[in-house]
């Protein structure tokens, strides 16, 4: 009974200290207000101090809220899955949606039970391999870096869908896709000399793929294991103590780009972690295999986009560029001023080592100096589907954007070894700088930079020398890489690989300095003419250098290997006059975009858009759900032509989304109804028997068009077994004022939906008719209700 008392006075303590420590907090937090507003009246401060102030405490409280909700809910799914899925629906995980993935709740108890050794790993990889490659990266003045606490809490991640890979994979290999979803209780802290800074919370989702090769016929049967993000996962945190500061418009973002860089440097493709299984297995083949090819990727121009500068005496404008993700490759356009319409024509080439499963991501963004960027639209593009075309040239419709379109050249290079094709390369390359001003790769070397012997001794003192601490600096035309450091040895051992794009190997040279970390003095160098690869044996080397400027027997161990690169399905057609941008601001014309084929060519495409493509003039629809397009394309409809014009539609079915997707594309020929013989048409759709208010859409009215382009996109949610016995009404309508005495009805379609496959798009020209009124009662609903 005495200890039952004991325990209660001591709680009623606690309790006590705590509410003290509470209020101590509320009336020091409200007397360092009334000091700052004493202070700033006293030295004569202006008002709008007070008012920045406010603004930021405003926006970082507004943004914080949605961004609490956000971790709210993915909290809420890693505790308990099905509970979330049932108070949500929009958040399904992609074993739901996608059939070719699978559920996998026993991984998820297997990595439960091992998550209090999963954390000793991360934290030991944390310590031994990014503490290190950070401190490197950082200024001397910041070597203090350190990781102070590294928690990773009690919430394990959890894996959403499996994704198993049974075609073009080899017999000694495992490849499956994982769905992560990380939303712990984390808990890290780094420090800097004195100061310690926290980020807690971290939220992660990406897709990580998984390698078990080679297969092997003895115990454990695996080889290695190899993990990788296929591209850089999404990534949320809060931060604590003294970084807190830094979670404020504007600074955010760059440490947020530092922690991307440093995950993109260690998982991200190019960069793989390889865990092996035996002894046998070659680790640096595994880590660092030969690149599958390179995405040559041309940004030309964009057209359409939102307009998110507000102007007092004008329309407003935007200030627009791209950003583009290849794995954890990063590239940039440059900033166009006042643009709605910009050109670019710019071209980046990127490695790709996996085609399989990656994406390339484009953003768009307006650029506010002195303020956050504001997103103009994103659009993602399956690289494996770039590969199978050999080339893309189309117009891509933005995600998340009202408007906007981007016109991209995408180019899948192979590597040749024959020689002979450098010939080839160089000519597409001189071809391409003639057109836009920029040199392109012809070649792609790989470098294995493996060991260096008798290195030189650094002077200690004056009496005293000791082993240094050597590193290699790698350069080839404007890039350079840097190794890592060896401590205290005169034979470091490397074994570290490195990729550059080569303009033109018969005059470029690879160039080499040893430099020693603790002197910071050169241990020697070498210069590498790139022309003796052409003559080479399967243009490779492997052989020590002598290194200069260094010890007699000083020599670098290396293997070089040289690929040509070689459009993989033919070259793009010739290219159109580069329109500028004073030409757009100006209201010039874009010349036609020449087309990559048939609709049909490019029919298998993948791109992950809801809105049309348009290529060569025709706009071309998308599956989004099955990131797959199958376009029909009629010469016409049955009906004869009544001179009342025509329309061009795209209607397919989204069975996952249950909606059905009207894409309104143009009308041609259409007659003149106003008194100065043109028209102002719009397009009206119900979807029958529904003729409610709710249910009608409508696109925008075109002034003084007679052949007006809509491109615009509607969607009606649909019961899936309803949807066959459902009827678009489609009519082009003229818009009038309330005065006018012009006629408002140009023309009217009915399209039954039980004429066409809707398990694939259907983009077919309609001659619009004077049909009147449908009975909707002739429409009957099957299907049970959603």
């Amino acid at each position: 009974m005495a200890e039952k008392t004991d325990s209660a006075s001591d709680l009623q303590k606690t309790t006590k200290v705590n509410e003290q420590i509470e209020d101590a907090k509320k009336y020091g937090i409200a007397f360092g207000l009334l000091l700052l507003i004493f202070l700033i009246g006293s030295f004569g401060f202006s008002l709008s101090w007070i008012l920045v102030v406010f603004a930021v405490w405003v926006y970082k409280d507004k943004t914080g809220k949605a961004k609490q909700l956000q971790m709210q809910i993915r909290s809420e799914v890693a505790d308990d899955e099905k509970r979330a899925i049932q108070a949500r629906v929009i958040d399904l995980p992609s074993w739901v949606f996608f059939p070719d993935k699978e559920r996998a709740e026993w991984l998820n108890n297997i990595v439960k039970q091992m998550w209090p050794f999963i954390g000793d790993y991360v934290e030991q990889v944390l310590r031994t391999t990014v503490e290190p490659s950070i401190k490197e990266n950082l200024p001397s003045s910041l070597s203090s870096f350190r990781f102070e606490k590294i928690d990773l809490g009690e919430r394990p991640l959890r894996i959403g869908g499996v994704k198993m890979y049974t075609e073009h994979t080899k017999r000694t290999e495992i490849i499956m896709d994982l769905d992560i979803y990380y939303a712990g209780d984390c808990d890290i802290e780094v420090g800097l000399s004195r100061v310690k800074a926290g980020i807690e919370n971290v939220q992660l989702h990406g897709t990580l793929r998984v390698e078990m090769k080679p297969l092997i016929s003895t115990v454990p049967l695996i080889g290695a294991m190899t993990v990788y993000f296929l591209n850089m996962p999404a990534l949320e945190f809060n931060m604590t103590n003294i970084a807190n500061i830094l979670d404020i418009p504007g600074l955010s973002g760059s440490l947020r780009n530092i922690i991307e860089d440093q995950l993109s440097q260690f998982l991200v493709l190019p960069n793989r972690l390889v865990i092996p299984m035996t002894k046998e297995v070659d680790l640096l083949k595994l880590q660092f295999p030969l690149p599958k090819g390179v995405l040559r990727i041309g940004v030309v121009e964009a057209k359409n986009l939102m307009r998110k500068d507000v102007a007092v005496f004008s329309k407003g404008s935007s200030d627009p560029f791209c950003i583009l993700h290849v794995g954890g490759q990063k590239f940039k356009t440059k900033t166009i001023e006042s643009n709605i319409n910009p050109v670019w024509e710019i071209y980046f080439e990127a490695i790709v080592s996996e085609p399989l499963g990656q994406v390339l991501d484009i953003e768009m963004w307006d650029e506010d100096k002195g303020s956050k960027d504001e997103a103009l639209g994103c659009l993602s593009v399956n690289i494996e589907d770039v590969v199978k075309k050999g080339h893309i040239d189309a117009w891509l419709p933005l995600e998340d954007a009202k408007s906007g379109e981007l016109h991209l050249k995408l180019v899948w290079l192979t590597l040749s070894d024959q020689a002979d094709a450098i010939e080839e390369a160089l000519q597409e390359s001189k071809r391409l700088k003639a057109l836009v001003d920029q040199q392109l790769a012809s070649a792609l070397l790989s470098v294995k930079l493996d060991s260096a012997k008798s290195l030189p001794y650094r002077k200690k003192s004056k009496k005293s020398i000791a082993p240094p601490h050597p590193y290699c600096t790698l350069s080839l035309g404007h890039v350079t890489k840097k190794s890592k450091v060896q401590v205290d040895t005169t034979d470091p051992v490397w074994e570290e690989v490195y990729f550059y794009l080569v303009q033109n190997p018969g005059l470029q040279s690879l160039d080499i300095e040893v430099k020693d970390k603790k002197s910071s003095k050169d241990l020697g160098s070498v210069s590498i003419a790139l022309k003796q690869l052409l003559s080479a044996p399967e243009m490779q080397l492997e052989q020590p250098f002598h290194l200069d400027e260094s010890g007699p027997n000083s020599s670098l161990n290396l293997k070089l290997c040289l690929r040509i690169l070689s459009p993989g399905k033919g070259h793009f057609p010739k290219e159109t006059p580069k329109v500028s941008n004073e030409e757009v601001k100006n209201g010039g014309s874009h010349e036609k975009v020449e087309s990559i084929g048939s609709t049909s060519q490019i029919s298998e495409i993948a791109i992950m858009t809801d809105t049309p493509i348009i290529t060569n003039g025709e706009p071309v629809s998308v599956d989004n759900d099955l990131r797959k397009r199958n376009v029909t394309k009629n010469s016409g409809a049955e009906e004869e032509d009544s001179g009342l014009g025509k329309v061009e539609v795209t209607i397919r079915y989204s069975a996952q989304r249950n909606k059905l997707i009207v894409v309104i594309h143009k009308a041609i020929n259409l007659p003149g109804l106003n008194s100065d013989r043109t028209s102002d048409p719009y397009v009206r759709l119900y979807l029958l028997p529904d003729k409610s208010k709710s249910g009608r859409k409508k696109t925008r009215v075109l002034k003084d068009q007679l052949s007006p382009v809509f491109d615009e996109t509607f969607e009606f949610l649909c019961n899936h077994d309803d949807v066959q016995q459902r009827v678009v009404d489609l009519t082009v309508k003229n818009s009038v004022g309330m005065f006018s005495q012009s006629k408002s009805f140009i023309g009217q379609v009915y399209i039954h939906l039980s004429d066409l496959d809707l398990s694939k798009a259907t983009t077919t020209w309609y001659p619009l008719q004077i049909v009147g009124a449908m009975d909707v009662s002739t429409v009957s609903l099957q299907g049970s209700h959603l």
